[in-house]
């Protein structure tokens, strides 16, 4: 249950506008925690109860997929909002935690000033309380994972390299010095912003659309496998076919030695 009490200043009577910012807000993170905890979300949230000149509303999970539920929603973000009040240190683990309190965030926004404070409620749970306070907490509980994160060695490799990725080449915007394209991954699907000199604007409009293999000194953050950007040098179109035969000599004058060029 979401509730959101008025401010004495406006007999105590709650702002729609607010009152349906903080609803929305709520059944978004709900979204994402059963995304996160249940293959692709398998609930609907639905009002259960909106109580009679109140600014009250319960929210029902309902099971619109036959499949075994991981994690409650509602429960994870009521435990999560009652973990980040208590005041102790809280350790964020993973992207569920983020999104929570990411909206406890914006819940507690306003309060004092748009609203007076408000409450969320879920079965066997403490009631957490959005007010000023919470704000505070959550916003240094985000702080402090920022700064850890910042501090810890990189997961994957962190630099620039020399790289080859197969994929297809998207047009995205060809003004100015350097064109920017996405370059679409045969394998899994994901992109990558790729820059090619203007020089090259040619070398590129011949590949887009194609299967290609795409050379470039490949910008990587350290955390992912792929890099945030290919500086491309090289593009060599790929026979459509999808096999090994396929290639026709591709590779041939690639270095035999893959070892990376780290900037």
């Amino acid at each position: 249950m979401m509730t959101i009490y008025g401010l004495e200043s406006q007999g105590e009577e709650v702002d729609a506008a607010v009152f349906s910012e903080k609803l929305k807000k709520v059944i978004s993170a709900l979204k994402k925690l059963d995304s996160f905890y249940n293959t692709r979300g398998q609930h609907k949230f639905m009002i259960a109860d909106l109580e009679f000149s109140s600014a009250s509303v319960w929210l029902r999970e309902k099971a619109m997929k036959p499949k075994v539920v991981r994690q409650s929603p509602a429960v994870k973000f009521a435990q999560i909002g009652y973990a980040a009040s208590s005041g102790g240190a809280y350790l964020v683990e993973n992207a569920a935690d983020e999104f929570a309190l990411d909206a406890y965030v914006s819940l507690s926004k306003g309060s004092g000033k748009s609203f007076s404070y408000g409450i969320i409620e879920a079965p066997d749970v403490a009631t957490v309380r959005l007010d000023r306070l919470l704000e505070k907490r959550v916003r240094g509980i985000i702080d402090d994972a920022s700064s850890a994160a910042e501090k810890a060695p990189p997961r994957y490799f962190k630099g620039t390299a020399i790289e080859t990725y197969d994929g297809t080449m998207k047009l995205v915007d060809l003004r100015g010095l350097f064109p920017e394209a996405k370059l679409i991954l045969s394998a899994g699907g994901k992109e990558i912003s790729c820059i090619v000199p203007a020089k090259d604007v040619d070398m590129l409009r011949n590949s887009l659309g194609r299967r290609a293999l795409v050379t470039g000194r490949a910008q990587h953050d350290g955390r992912s496998m792929l890099p945030e950007r290919i500086d491309v040098t090289h593009i060599r179109t790929v026979a459509a076919s999808g096999n090994v035969i396929s290639l026709q000599g591709a590779f041939v004058g690639a270095k035999a030695d893959p070892m990376r060029e780290i900037g």
